[in-house]
């Protein structure tokens, strides 16, 4: 019986649950071979999504650190991110765990729960952001980031385990969005080919040179 990617990620997820009062999620404890299946159809997505593979300039997907890059030759990736199978992965596998810490946690579960439900409607623009983008195959993502959806919700607490204390607020995130938007449009008319791809929240914007073999 073969499984699908869903039930796959969601089993890894369950299997990463321990003892523990908060279970911290990251996309990297999914097993290594549904990394390399998530990280084909991510590349495939961003290459049908160009138009073909000599339109994507930019395709690459670590099996490792998950992190993910897009850049089409002719045109801004328009493809809504948390349809993408990584960032969808991200949503899932966070939803898994915040359930967990549900049942080990202490106080109201029912409420716990439906908050788990509010917060991870993965595969709509009320998704979190999944902060698994990077510029480079070879550059870590930043893996976690504001509580906020695609939408510019500000989600609160997704109970999967990470301390987002201390990360960019969303505002900040805002307006890094739109200045490296400027910044892509000033460059627009130089010789090397300025993608502006924006997927977890922030701006990556990747300058290729068109003599860049992949």
């Amino acid at each position: 019986m073969k499984l699908s990617a869903t039930a796959l990620i969601i089993a890894a997820a369950a299997a990463s649950v321990s003892a523990a009062d908060n279970n911290a999620w990251k996309i990297t404890s999914i097993g290594s071979g549904e990394r390399d299946n998530l990280c084909a159809r991510q590349i495939q997505t961003c290459q049908n999504n160009c138009g073909g593979p000599k339109e994507a300039l930019m395709a690459f997907c670590n099996t490792t650190t998950m992190a993910w890059g897009c850049g089409c030759k002719s045109k801004t990736p328009d493809f809504e991110t948390w349809n993408w199978p990584v960032p969808a992965a991200d949503c899932s596998g966070s939803n898994q765990v915040c359930q967990a810490n549900c049942n080990s946690g202490s106080g109201d579960r029912s409420k716990c729960f439906n908050n788990c439900a509010s917060t991870h409607k993965c595969n709509t623009e009320d998704a979190p952001v999944s902060y698994t983008t990077s510029s480079d195959v070879k550059i870590a993502p930043q893996y976690i980031g504001p509580a906020v959806s695609y939408k510019g919700d500000d989600l609160g607490d997704l109970n999967d385990g990470n301390n987002r204390d201390n990360v960019e607020s969303s505002s900040d995130e805002a307006n890094s969005d739109s200045d490296n938007s400027d910044d892509a449009e000033d460059s627009s008319n130089t010789s090397a080919a300025s993608t502006l791809f924006k997927s977890a929240g922030f701006a990556v914007v990747a300058v290729l040179s068109a003599a860049i073999v992949f």
